[in-house]
């Protein structure tokens, strides 16, 4: 978090240097401030650089207008820099010879701009004391491949005069302050300014008209001990940090309205940035023009901090239609998941607008990554639904979006701790099943569909003689007339109490409308079951919670059909990660994650992470137990373990029931493979001595 104090001296030490720097650490420092304290802070601040104009007309807009106006001011601030440095890089042709003074970061972006596009130049650089920031100017210069020379300070006025044996083309400067009589920067541009105009060499300044003053601006005069510390006693020493350019020194400023004359600024200024020359009180309604900024831009809060116990805060990665601009697409992101529209409505008062709107914190728009806060207030407790509406809903139909998808959500405390989460979590599974130490085992009952509710139960029991700890219905196995739910739940339940084997676990798909859905997991609670399944995504979260809050004492095992229309995408849909976390959110006790290796989609990194979130402490909302399933075998074991661990399960289908050997020899052929990696084995090894392993080996050793 940016504290202001520290702020405070980082800009009076110069450890913060150039204007637009300090400006924009000074707003993003006054996020930090109650109401009640920011008129201090403000003054506070503007006397850091007494000098610098940019800082108090930001400064002073925030003071007239509030803290809602520091996001649109940081995005306006960017705008202008790109302006100012484009308009810049007109002036820059080949071959020339560029003097610049001090560490300007206008200057420097437009010659680092011009490299790029191919030119070939020379500058030569001030050393600039006596703090030397003509150092940092020369480093970025270097940095950026362009040829460069410092010369002492003394030596500038020299060498532009073309007296010396280097001819100057062109001299770049910044400008702390600029007026209607000239401008200031630091001391020694007007020795360079001087000399530049009697060898009629042009001069332009570079600078944002946010930077202008009608008042005559105090030159800061800086301690003594910079220049010397241990001077002699009666020694006076005067140390002034800037100078003052008269106009008629100066061959034009390059603004973000175009290369003008200096008579021309205040003018500009006057129809641009009204508040600088009359103290006026900008207009502003919600989401209204100032700066003329598109309305969205007011969304944009870039490089702020947010206290994360109050915001909800969404990563996005976006991609916007041909011809749109990248950060007004991101702040209308922010508008439409929160309190925008795209007209101004008689409702949206400023101090609602100013509490609840979204704040677009992070926007590249290079790499497409966007971070946007939402005000904890925006979002009902225990409502997923409500919270997708939200951050994942219309946001996705803007004309201005390409491609969007929502890669991560974090959830402040209390919001999570809005929801039970899972009834059981890992713990609870293993105290059910008494299976630990080691992954859990289970299947998918194969062929998915055509098995009658007998023929079905009878591969269950098979699985279960074989030794596994879980059988689950496959996705689009609900109640049909080959297999109705009910009579594939007593049969299977018959087995399971006649042979007292009550620990297993047998997750029933509940799927289907809401109010049958909970009459079927009843159903399984009245005959002795333990556990009911559903497809999270086809269902509902919705559902998903109505099924948690019926508390059944159910196991509820979470089947993630048709993630991958959301998922799959590396630039569209939702990603699992979230998908994972609501899950979590709304009960789910295990879920399907990835394999890592097998026939579904999901690449190592990502399962592993989404397989560490379920399993880690989350405002003590318990742990779900992550699955991996989806044409897995038995060879594929020793990967699976290293590279997921021991909390899992994992579910096999085509390879227990494909065993050429039957089912139970399928099953025994995975318990011996986990075996065999807990007794630190090779399968080859192991499975000298045991045949369902061998067999399974040789079968899938192909594929």
């Amino acid at each position: 978090m940016v504290n202001l104090a520290q702020t405070i001296s980082d800009i009076q030490s110069l450890k913060i240097q150039g204007a637009t720097n300090v400006a924009k650490a000074a707003l993003q420092a006054l996020e930090t401030v109650s109401d009640d304290q920011l008129e201090s802070a403000i003054e506070q601040l503007i006397s850091t650089r007494p000098t610098e104009p940019l800082l108090q007309n930001c400064l002073n807009l925030i003071k007239l207008q509030g803290k809602g106006m520091i996001g649109p001011t940081l995005a306006k601030l960017e705008e202008l820099g790109k302006l100012v440095t484009e308009n810049g890089i007109e002036l820059i042709k080949d071959g020339v010879n560029i003097l610049t003074h001090c560490h300007s970061s206008t200057v420097l972006q437009s010659l680092k701009a011009a490299k790029q596009q191919g030119l070939s130049f020379k500058v030569y650089a001030t050393e600039t004391r006596p703090l030397m920031q003509g150092h940092k100017t020369a480093e970025e210069l270097i940095a950026a491949g362009i040829e460069t020379t410092m010369v002492t300070d003394s030596e500038a006025a020299m060498l532009v005069s073309q007296e010396d044996q280097i001819k100057i083309d062109l001299v770049l400067l910044g400008a702390d302050a600029l007026t209607s009589k000239g401008i200031y920067n630091k001391v020694g541009s007007y020795g360079i300014a001087l000399s530049a105009q009697k060898a009629g060499v042009p001069v332009y300044v570079l600078a944002k008209l946010l930077k202008f003053s009608k008042e005559k601006v105090e030159i800061e005069e800086r301690e003594g001990k910079e220049i010397w510390a241990d001077k002699p006693r009666d020694l006076e020493i005067y140390n002034p940090g800037f100078d003052f350019v008269p106009k008629d020194l100066i061959t034009g400023v390059v603004t973000e309205f175009g290369i003008l004359k200096p008579e021309k600024l205040e003018q500009t200024v006057k129809k641009n940035y009204p508040w600088i020359i009359d103290n006026s009180d900008p207009l502003f309604a919600g989401h209204g023009q100032i700066f003329n900024l598109p309305p969205y831009k007011h969304y944009l809060h870039l490089g702020e901090k947010v206290d994360k116990t109050k915001n909800l805060l969404a990563t996005f990665i976006l991609k916007v239609s041909s011809g749109e601009d990248f950060l007004q697409t991101a702040g209308g992101l922010g508008a439409e998941s929160s309190v925008g529209t795209w007209t101004e409505v008689s409702t949206q008062f400023q101090k609602t607008w100013e509490i609840l709107h979204a704040r677009i914190l992070e926007a590249d728009g290079t790499s497409g990554i966007i971070k946007i806060a939402y005000p904890l207030e925006l979002f009902e407790p225990g409502n997923i639904a409500q919270l997708l509406s939200s951050v994942a809903g219309n946001i996705y139909g803007l004309k201005e979006v390409a491609h969007l998808k929502l890669l991560d959500l974090e959830l402040p405390e209390i919001y999570v701790k809005s929801f039970p989460g899972p009834g059981f979590g890992i713990e609870g599974i293993r105290r059910i099943s008494g299976v630990y130490g080691r992954p859990l085992l289970g299947t998918i009952i194969k062929p998915k569909l055509g098995l009658d509710y007998q023929e079905h139960a009878k591969a269950v029991i098979a699985a279960y003689e074989g030794g596994l700890d879980f059988v689950k219905d496959d996705e689009n196995l609900t109640s049909q007339t080959f297999n109705p739910f009910e009579k594939r739940v007593t049969e299977v339940m018959k087995y399971l109490i006649d042979s007292n084997q009550l620990s297993k676990i047998c997750a029933f798909n509940v799927t289907a409308e809401t109010g049958i859905m909970l009459k079927r997991a009843e159903f399984i609670k009245q005959k002795g079951g333990n556990c009911a399944m559903i497809d999270i995504l086809t269902s509902g979260f919705a559902a998903v919670q109505s099924l948690r809050k019926q508390n059944l004492g159910l196991i509820l095992h979470g089947h993630r059909a048709m993630h991958a229309a959301l998922t799959r995408n590396p630039i569209e849909g939702i990603s699992m990660l979230v998908l994972a976390k609501l899950a979590r959110l709304a009960g789910i006790d295990s879920l399907h994650t990835g394999t890592v290796v097998g026939k579904m989609e999901g690449g190592q990194k990502e399962v592993v992470e989404i397989n560490n979130f379920l399993r880690s402490e989350w405002y003590g909302i318990k742990p779900t137990l992550p699955v991996a399933s989806g044409g897995l075998y038995p060879n594929l074991i020793p990967d699976l373990m290293r590279i997921l661990g021991k909390d899992m399960l994992f579910n096999f289908g085509g390879g227990v029931h494909g065993h050429p050997d039957g089912t139970k020899a399928g099953v025994k052929a995975i318990t011996q493979a986990v075996q065999a990696v807990m007794m630190g084995k090779s399968l080859q090894e192991y499975g000298k001595d045991h045949q369902e392993l061998k067999v399974a080996i040789e079968h899938w050793n192909n594929i």
